[in-house]
């Protein structure tokens, strides 16, 4: 079994305590299961490791005293630009055992498995995410007691680590846990409250970041799409129009979501080819959404109406099914269309408008 982000959130409690407490309170669980090694474990920061070109600021050493790149990056420099980086990797070692942590930020831009999972969170939290990777080896805390400004789901990937959480930040907090997360822990730590950890050994952990959007922001990226609309700049009175936008946002949290949601520019990258090129066969292949949130989705009993990246387009309302795993954040077989009571070239048809108006990304499957 694949580590997925309902196994994640089905460890903190499961999706009402999720939707009740994330953001407000700790949450702790463990998932069993050694699921998760070929996404998060070893194997992975070997791989990033080996594959990335070491862009600054995206893998580093934190240490004290401070670890400087020159002392452990190889930069080659021709006519002024910068053509190849690589590791020192004996300065690499004698870094980490002298009580180094190795940093990965956004990871998720380096290989699919944390990409995946940051992915899942992004739609089933509606709203933005990333990925970090810390690994160390010996008893030293690299950051010391800090709070960040923004929610963080921890998971323990390999080995433990010593941690120390209070409620709320400054002297004064209080401190509610202090125990050792072991491989397969979960644990979810609010904004803003303050938490140390210390190696014990040999550690690797991810943390996942969200910005959760409050009933503010949504309501303020809905204002913004309403006063850029087309035709804004006209001289005309809006003062009802207004109102009338004010009064929805009010008495619709969840529809201020959706808009904001529907007017993000950002979508996963990749470009479906040759499919948004031309009329190839879908056999063989897995969907997914383009865009990083849900669409907007209206069922009917005969169209379904979606939105998203700025694209308004109705296909046939057999594709349900499919839509609603699209909507989850998850991917879809071609091949698996059990529940799609269309025919081959029908479906087909559907794919490609989806596909050619940029909504839905094909990939080869595996």
């Amino acid at each position: 079994m694949t580590l997925s982000w309902d196994n994640i959130v089905d460890a903190l409690g499961g999706e009402s305590v999720w939707r009740k407490s994330f953001g407000h309170e700790l949450l702790t669980g463990r998932i069993s299961q050694g699921s998760w090694r070929a996404s998060l474990g070893w194997g992975v920061i070997d791989h990033i490791m080996k594959t990335t070109t070491i862009e600054p600021m995206m893998i580093r050493l934190s240490s004290d005293p401070i670890a400087y790149p020159g002392t452990y990056i190889s930069t080659r420099i021709d006519g002024g630009d910068i053509v190849h980086r690589n590791w020192r990797y004996g300065a690499v070692i004698e870094y980490l055992r002298s009580g180094a942590t190795l940093v990965a930020n956004r990871a998720d831009r380096i290989h699919v498995g944390p990409a995946r999972l940051r992915e899942e969170f992004e739609y089933f939290a509606d709203d933005p995410a990333w990925v970090n990777c810390y690994a160390c080896w010996t008893t030293k805390s690299a950051f010391g007691r800090h709070a960040d400004g923004h929610a963080t789901v921890i998971f323990q990937a390999e080995g433990s680590k010593r941690w120390r959480i209070w409620e709320g930040s400054g002297p004064d907090a209080r401190l509610v846990e202090d125990a050792d997360m072991r491989a397969g822990d979960v644990w979810h730590i609010p904004q803003g409250w303050d938490h140390e950890a210390t190696g014990t050994g040999p550690s690797l952990h991810w943390t996942f970041g969200v910005h959760v959007s409050t009933p503010e922001d949504r309501a303020r990226t809905a204002l913004d799409a309403w006063s850029n609309r087309a035709g804004a700049g006209e001289t005309r009175d809006d003062g009802a129009e207004l109102d009338s936008l004010v009064t929805a946002l009010a008495s619709g949290v969840h529809r201020a979501r959706e808009v904001r949601s529907a007017q993000s520019l950002e979508r996963r990258e990749g470009l479906s080819l040759p499919w948004s090129v031309e009329n190839v066969p879908y056999t063989g292949t897995r969907l997914r959404w383009a865009a990083r949130f849900p669409p907007l989705v209206e069922m009917g009993d005969e169209l379904i109406s979606i939105e998203s990246l700025g694209v308004r387009l109705t296909v046939d309302g057999r594709l349900a099914p499919w839509v609603n795993e699209w909507s989850a954040g998850r991917s879809t077989l071609r091949d698996d269309a059990a529940g799609i009571p269309l025919t081959g070239t029908e479906i087909d048809s559907a794919l490609g408008s989806l596909v050619r108006a940029g909504l839905l990304l094909v990939e080869q499957a595996e």
